[in-house]
């Protein structure tokens, strides 16, 4: 956690990796990869919803 300045930071970061996880997985699923892909991406979409709302809980917090 020490590599980010502040809590909202960390989650902001955590959330646009799940976004970019999200939509490659939902990519693969399109492109006929199987259904798997469509599961994984609806999970990563769900982890993106619930770290931006951490993220807007945390604002203005510090260590």
């Amino acid at each position: 956690m020490a590599f980010y300045k502040n809590p909202e930071e960390m989650y902001k970061a955590r959330a646009k990796r799940f976004k970019e996880d999200g939509d490659r997985h939902w990519a693969m699923a399109k492109s006929g990869e199987g259904n798997f892909h469509y599961y994984k991406a609806k999970k990563c979409y769900e982890e993106e919803k619930y770290n931006e709302n951490k993220a807007k809980e945390s604002r203005g917090r510090s260590w």
